[in-house]
């Protein structure tokens, strides 16, 4: 498993810029990934990716996206 993705959130492609913007103003490390382009069905999915964090970050993104963040496949 790579250390630097431990789970992520995916988000509608009109919502990544409004995401990107807060996660900036919290100094939140984050990757972005974009959706695989074959694929119809998510096609418009991005996914932010994140890494192991502190308790208290981990929290703090769970209330921005609104739900706990899915483990990254390995």
């Amino acid at each position: 498993m790579n250390p630097s993705k431990s789970f992520y959130y995916t988000v509608d492609q009109s919502m990544v810029d409004e995401y990107k913007k807060m996660l900036d103003l919290m100094k939140i490390p984050y990757t972005i990934e974009a959706p695989v382009a074959l694929l119809k069905e998510g096609a418009d999915q991005y996914s932010f990716v994140f890494p192991n964090m502190s308790g208290r970050l981990y929290q703090m993104v769970r209330k921005l996206f609104k739900g706990e963040g899915k483990p990254y496949p390995q």
